[in-house]
């Protein structure tokens, strides 16, 4: 089985207010957070890092209800007038994001939507770099590397036919950036484009759940 993940990365908010807001969020939606242990990481729960340097991280459960927890990262972004991103891969294939900021859905972008559709419904999603710039102006992100990583493809486009998914020097697929592990057709773009804005784990702060309210 492949690699299955979806994390939200926070700009410029520690974990405790994002933690503060996400349970503000649910609770307007009728659950609790349930706390777990923090140092199993068998368990199929969130898990919120503590903020290394600019970012806070959030890795989300296994399910892939789509509707709530986006939902509850435009909150946290509305209360602290953040931006920030929710990053997925799905079972190493491919990869997308959805770019926020002042608590609303500024961009989307999906890799390769031709096997199961997009995850963002009729939404355009082939991702536009300049808004993911001035999202984060302080970063000083190279435009030409933004506009690399989100290269959106069709597995029907005789164009990908003959990729050779082996060979890092087949311009389609080459890497954005030296040190890249992954061409940037793969799925494990995931982490490089994370590494390109920067985002870094702290230690897992808490580890939780949601749980309806009892009646």
């Amino acid at each position: 089985m492949g690699t299955f993940r979806r994390t939200n990365v926070f700009y410029g908010v520690d974990h405790e207010q994002v933690y503060a807001a996400l349970e503000e969020f649910w609770h307007h939606e009728e659950h609790t957070l349930k706390l777990e242990d923090v140092n199993d990481v068998n368990l199929d729960s969130y898990a919120l890092h503590e903020r290394h340097g600019d970012w806070t991280v959030l890795e989300w459960t296994r399910g892939w209800e789509w509707d709530l927890r986006r939902r509850a990262q435009l909150h946290v972004s509305r209360v602290f007038d953040c931006p920030g991103l929710l990053v997925f891969i799905y079972d190493d294939d491919f990869w997308g994001c959805e770019l926020f900021h002042h608590g609303a859905a500024i961009d989307q972008f999906q890799q390769e939507t031709d096997n199961i559709g997009s995850f963002f419904g009729d939404l355009p999603c082939q991702g536009r770099p300049d808004l993911l710039l001035a999202q984060f102006p302080a970063l000083d992100l190279d435009i030409e590397h933004a506009r690399a990583y989100l290269t959106h493809y069709s597995i029907h486009d005789p164009a990908y036919d003959d990729i050779d998914w082996e060979d890092e020097h087949d311009p389609r697929n080459s890497p954005v950036r030296p040190g890249d592990g992954f061409g940037r057709l793969e799925g494990g773009v995931y982490w490089n484009f994370q590494d390109f804005l920067g985002v870094g784990r702290g230690p897992v702060w808490r580890r939780f759940t949601t749980l309806p309210q009892a009646p």
